[in-house]
């Protein structure tokens, strides 16, 4: 009897070790299905197809993208001081406008040579404003400038701040609500074709400026930035982010509220951040670059509002300048290469 009763126990111990044995196993088939199911939305990205808008032969550069009133595009500034405009496979690329009214096509079109910016134009950030269809562009050499929905010439806005003259005019973005452009001026002593010089030596005069169309007043918001570069407003028009280069951060300046007119910074990268793009959610997009050091392996990073990385390209797509979201779709701009790249 004393055997059958050990017997017993010894089954029952069997099967509970088996029952604790399955269940343990179905908690971790369940885990690791919802591991893979969030891997997969952190990495939404990683699976897209990969295309490129090859730019026509000769030039390169497209550091910024914009897309017009009417959703088309994209346009796209190029080396050779063109503006161009994007129209399917099938046409192509078709100039839309120029920034430099000293601008020769015959000695300027197909050229990637810097130092012919100073007289072709080198329109890097670009930005519609939604109501006019007019598209705003900083051209590192030309300053502030605007063209109407049609094209053509563009035609300067601003060109200094407090008397002191743009040296190196860089990105935009627009209040579409009252039409003010936030742009930034790179450095008040180095042009662009020494931007190597201005990086290598420290340069701190980069300028965050605004400018209100209906005054046609310009306003410096922050001086002393560090290669001050890419430019987005918040989607609440409460802060405008500027990134600086060469100090591996997004600087905050508040627009409205207790800190209006204060900045901090709003967060601290790794690589060199170049432009920097909000999406309809609010959220922004940086470009990061290795700073010119091999060994620093950094991608382009996705933030939230409270500037906390979300996502990160999942692959090396090159020296970018620009990552734009729109429709779901990632478009990938670049002040180096020759085209622009589209993840969808």
């Amino acid at each position: 009897m004393q055997i059958l009763r050990s017997i017993s126990k010894l089954g029952c111990l069997y099967l509970i070790k088996a029952f604790l044995f399955i269940y343990i196993l179905s908690q971790f088939f369940i885990f690791s299905f919802i591991s893979i199911s969030l891997f997969g939305c952190v990495n939404s990205h990683q699976a897209l197809k990969y295309n490129r808008l090859e730019l026509p032969s000769g030039v390169s550069g497209p550091e910024s993208i914009a897309f017009d009133c009417n959703g088309d595009g994209p346009y796209t500034g190029i080396s050779d001081g063109r503006i161009l405009k994007w129209q399917g496979s099938k046409h192509g690329w078709k100039e839309f406008a120029i920034t430099s009214p000293f601008r020769i096509p015959k000695f300027c079109d197909g050229s990637a040579n810097p130092a012919m910016e100073q007289v072709c134009g080198r329109p890097l950030g670009l930005k519609f404003n939604e109501a006019t269809c007019d598209l705003y562009i900083a051209d590192a050499y030309f300053g502030l400038l605007v063209v109407g929905r049609n094209g053509g010439v563009a035609k300067q806005v601003a060109i200094s701040a407090e008397g002191v003259p743009f040296r190196f005019t860089n990105a935009l973005d627009i209040d579409q609500n009252t039409g003010v452009v936030y742009f930034t001026d790179t450095s008040t002593i180095f042009q662009r074709w020494a931007y190597a010089i201005a990086m290598q030596t420290g340069d701190k005069t980069g300028r965050l400026l605004k400018y209100d169309p209906r005054s046609k007043e310009v306003t410096v918001l922050l001086r002393g930035l560090s290669f001050s570069n890419g430019v987005a407003l918040s989607k609440d028009k409460d802060f405008v982010l500027v990134t600086e280069t060469t100090a591996a951060k997004v600087t905050r300046y508040w627009l409205q509220g207790q800190k209006s007119q204060l900045s901090d910074t709003f967060t601290q990268l790794v690589g060199c951040p170049d432009n920097i793009q909000r999406n309809i959610h609010g959220e922004f997009w940086v470009a990061q670059n290795n700073c010119g050091r091999p060994e620093l392996k950094v991608r382009s990073v996705k933030l939230n509002r409270e500037g906390k990385i979300m996502e990160e390209l999942s692959e090396d797509f090159g020296p970018l300048s620009e990552v734009q979201e729109k429709d779901n779709d990632l478009w990938l701009g670049s002040v180096l290469l020759s085209y622009i790249g589209l993840l969808n």
